[in-house]
């Protein structure tokens, strides 16, 4: 009898081991997901800024064509 119950603790204690082992392997793997997760985010963040600087560029250089535009029609049909 004292051998069964040997048993089945020292069971016991495996199977918590094992879950105890899965749990980190998850806990891992849920971290390089979450790193990868987080660097793609800040590389998109990082290409969305260089695109609003070259969306403000258009803005200002299609302002200033239209203002020149303004400026040859005016001198064409006058003011």
């Amino acid at each position: 009898m004292a051998v069964l119950l040997a048993m089945v603790v020292y069971q016991q204690f495996l199977i918590t081991d094992l879950q105890e082992r899965m749990m980190n392997i998850e806990s891992s793997s849920y971290d390089d997901q979450l790193n990868d997760i987080r660097w793609e985010a800040e590389t998109a963040l990082s290409e969305n800024r260089e695109q609003e600087k070259d969306i403000l560029q258009l803005q200002k250089h299609s302002a200033t064509q239209n203002w020149r535009l303004m400026e040859m029609e005016w001198d064409t049909y006058g003011k």
